[in-house]
């Protein structure tokens, strides 16, 4: 071969060599680009073509009473879910869950023939197992279900407007709900599963475990929250009123035990409801306090040295005359005591007063007592009030607002200045959250109180002495209690209509404290527009001493011994709690009892604490040592309060009690035989009747 021809041959090689190499490199380039820099797409569309991802919803933390009681809980619900592209006949599988989700079939189909909804349709939330069991018997493909979690209310409207509700997002709309929503919803969870080319599932994986919200313990008692909401109702209907609201406070601390608004609402099934329905009048609706307003003057004179509990005030037979206007009491009175000032609620009096102190000490007053800024209560929707600052003030203010009119006020502002004199002097901050547990039912952080001195102990005294005389001879002698000392003050105000003062719309109010000497409760009863009487101390009064009495006995404080002995019993909450047809979830750290076996009323959720249940028997009147051993016999637990003889107890007698479980009774030692007397009498009386008590006088 000669020269030229190896030569060409040689080149023709080395070009063949030189065009392998070179697509090799290409391919090797596009590998690394494929696998190295678009790797993460490729993945991502690989994921997303052969693995779905779907959140997993974690339970609302629980919201219980003081007493660990659930006022709040979830439970699991199935939702209907597609998957159109999995569908073989989106117009035919319409048709079907159509007829029985009871949905419209044309929508249903164009919704599922809709590109947006190709992967994923929510058909409808929250069915009923039966409906769910009916679905999948049809074995339809691209349809299967989901757990959802469901806000359930066991006791429907008890607490309603403290609680609030949880809308279909699972967001909250109102109440604690709303205001601890970041911290009662917890994380998602996130589950993913393998599909084939048929989009059929396998190989389920946990991305993400769910975790629980962080759950609530409140101040409220769920048997003090049933007695405000039961004696509320009542004093609607009787008076007529539109509307009302009570609030029992702890003096020392400022723990809300009960708060009640009327009407009240559903809040399983808060939107059948109009949203006015929803709002919490004691921290969003303004008033004019009217006479329960009067300790504020009448306190911080009395703390400027500019009066003092002896002095005779001269209240002028009923009228003064004040920037040109006549103010006139309802009564003509002349000299007064200042106890006798607030006992008898003369306008003139107070006004006296607060000319005494003058524009600028009677508006710093008023901001001491907190009108004019939030309470901070933990609470959505609370309002400032109107306070207008002392320079704005008319000629005529300083007597209008002594006795509380120029200024707007809410129900919790106006209970919380009066129980500044119930605590010695001290205005506290209201609290409903008493402390946050995780889902464990481990502690995460207390709510502790707070507290600020406004007023002398001596100061409160004075006034605590005449809101005493209010109930035993004034405007509130309708709020005397049976067995305790009571103080408080009364309140009638013209409501505005159209600029001017109403002669027919009025609030009244009654705000008073007790057992004395030392105050465990202050107690707020408003209602607003009455219709059948109008005064405070005729209408809200006496509902003040129905609810004021029994929350003493459920707190089993040991009546005075220097008084008779209180009639009534205790009136147990209803134990039968609403639940829908659902399956609760337990969250941890949750308290359950054991159940008996036997059918159970459909939709109800009864926890029995033992196997074997008894009337309680009537232990008033009986020694301690008495009741101990009735006590070992059934087979229950005592809880005794004080010594002496049985005059009341909780539960009250002929409540089935379960063996195991915990009566509470409380002793009287003082005045023994008069005591044992009066029981044995009372228990005489009432043998022939099985019924429970009444809780009215």
């Amino acid at each position: 071969m000669s020269n030229s021809g190896r030569s060409s041959k040689n080149t023709r090689t080395a070009l063949v060599i030189l065009g392998i190499s070179f697509w090799s490199l290409l391919i090797l380039l596009r590998l690394v680009q494929l696998q190295v820099f678009e790797h993460p797409t490729y993945r991502r569309l690989a994921s997303e073509r052969q693995q779905v991802r779907r959140s997993i919803h974690a339970p609302r933390g629980v919201i219980y009473d003081s007493h660990m009681a659930e006022l709040a809980t979830s439970v699991t619900v199935s939702t209907a879910v597609a998957e159109p592209r999995r569908m073989k006949d989106i117009p035919g599988t319409a048709r079907e869950l159509a007829s029985i989700l009871g949905l419209d079939p044309g929508k249903l189909t164009r919704r599922l023939s809709d590109p947006a909804h190709r992967s994923f349709a929510i058909l409808k939330r929250r069915i009923d197992p039966k409906v769910e069991a009916r679905i999948e018997a049809l074995d339809l493909d691209g349809v299967y279900f989901v757990d959802e979690s469901m806000r359930v209310y066991p006791n429907r409207d008890l607490a309603c407007h403290t609680l609030g509700f949880v809308n279909m997002n699972g967001d909250g709309g109102a109440g604690l709900e709303l205001q601890y929503d970041g911290e009662l919803k917890g994380s998602e969870g996130i589950y993913s599963f393998d599909v084939d080319a048929r989009r059929r599932s396998f190989r389920v994986h946990v991305d993400k475990p769910p975790v629980q919200g962080k759950s609530l313990v409140l101040s409220i008692d769920k048997s003090i929250q049933y007695i405000a909401d039961r004696e509320l109702a009542a004093g609607i209907e009787a008076t007529g009123a539109k509307a009302g609201t009570i609030i029992v406070m702890e003096s020392e601390t400022g723990r809300i035990l009960a708060l009640s608004n009327h009407p009240q609402f559903n809040s399983n099934k808060y939107n059948e409801y109009e949203a006015d329905y929803w709002r919490n009048r004691a921290v969003s609706d303004l008033f004019e306090p009217g006479s329960t307003f009067k300790v504020v003057v009448a306190t911080a004179a009395l703390e400027a040295g500019l009066t003092h509990p002896e002095e005779k005030i001269d209240c002028q037979m009923g009228s003064i005359n004040i920037g040109g206007h006549l103010f006139r009491d309802h009564k003509g009175y002349g000299l007064l005591s200042f106890s006798q000032v607030l006992e008898f609620s003369s306008n003139v009096g107070v006004a006296k007063l607060g000319l005494r102190l003058g524009e600028q000490r009677l508006y710093e007053a008023l901001r001491t007592f907190g009108f004019g800024s939030r309470t901070g209560v933990d609470l959505p929707g609370e309002i400032v009030g109107l306070v207008r600052d002392w320079h704005q003030w008319s000629g005529l203010s300083i007597g209008a607002i002594s006795f509380g009119q120029e200024v707007g006020v809410t129900s919790l502002q106006i209970l919380n200045a009066i129980n500044a004199i119930a605590n010695g002097g001290f205005r506290v901050r209201p609290s409903v959250v008493d402390r946050v547990i995780d889902e464990n039912g481990d502690l995460v952080r207390v709510v502790a109180p707070e507290r600020e001195r406004i007023m002398s102990p001596r100061t409160a005294e004075a006034v605590t002495h005449a809101f005493e005389g209010v109930v035993v001879r004034g405007t509130g002698k309708r709020a005397a209690l049976e067995g305790y000392r009571a103080a408080g003050k009364t309140g009638t105000a013209q409501k505005i209509v159209n600029g001017r003062y109403s002669p027919s719309q009025y609030v009244a109010s009654f705000i008073g404290f007790a057992p004395l000497p030392q105050p465990r409760i202050t107690v707020l009863v408003q209602l607003d527009e009455p219709s059948r009487g109008y005064y405070g101390g005729e209408v809200s009064a006496p509902i003040f001493k129905r609810v004021t009495q029994e929350v003493l006995m459920q707190l089993r404080l040991p009546p005075d011994p220097n008084l008779p002995l209180p009639k009534l019993q205790p009136m147990a909450a209803s134990t039968q709690d609403y639940l829908p047809n659902a399956t609760p979830v337990r969250p941890l750290g949750s308290f359950s009892g054991r159940r008996p076996a036997g059918p159970e009323q459909p939709g109800v959720l009864t926890v029995h604490v033992g196997g074997d249940s008894a009337p309680l028997p009537d232990f008033r009147g009986q020694s301690k040592r008495e009741v101990l051993n009735r006590c070992i016999d059934i087979g229950i637990h005592l809880e005794a309060s004080g010594a002496g003889v049985a005059v009341f107890q909780s539960p009250p007698p002929g409540t089935r009690i379960f063996r195991g479980e915990t009566c509470s009774v409380t002793f009287v030692q003082a005045n023994l035989e008069k005591a044992l007397a009066a029981a044995e009498a009372q228990y005489a009386a009432e043998r022939a009747d099985t019924r429970m008590p009444d809780s009215r006088p």
